[in-house]
């Protein structure tokens, strides 16, 4: 994957809130693969968004159902179960430029636990 922590090129621009509550979510280091891409912040909150392929040039919009998600928060919870949204990502040589719309994450899977929404903007640069 590629690892350049503050490259110039890697940008993230994501607006996350747990159960109503704004959560902060300021990565600084990024990572990407042709199927895969993760954000970092210097604590432990992180998201991995898994597209479930390797993406090509163009433009490709991937349901709820299409794609995978980890974020884990400042307390150590895991959301991994997406429920609604959609990722649109735009690739353009090694360039993955992703728009997250209204993506609504289950922290159990039941539809019981804590509620993460995602939304915003990135930019990663990918390897490979």
């Amino acid at each position: 994957m590629s690892t350049e922590k503050n490259n110039p090129q890697h940008s993230a621009n994501i607006h996350a809130s747990i159960n109503g509550q704004q959560e902060v979510f300021s990565p600084n280091q990024f990572f990407g693969i042709p199927s895969q891409v993760r954000m970092d912040t210097d604590i432990t909150t992180h998201l991995t968004i898994n597209y479930g392929q390797d993406l090509k040039n163009g433009t490709h919009t991937l349901t709820h159902t299409q794609f995978g998600i980890e974020y884990l928060d400042a307390t150590g919870s895991t959301f991994t179960h997406p429920v609604a949204g959609t990722i649109i990502v735009k690739v353009v040589g090694n360039n993955h430029t992703g728009q997250l719309i209204g993506l609504k994450v289950d922290g159990t899977g039941s539809g019981q636990g804590s509620k993460l929404e995602l939304s915003g903007s990135y930019l990663i640069v990918v390897s490979g």
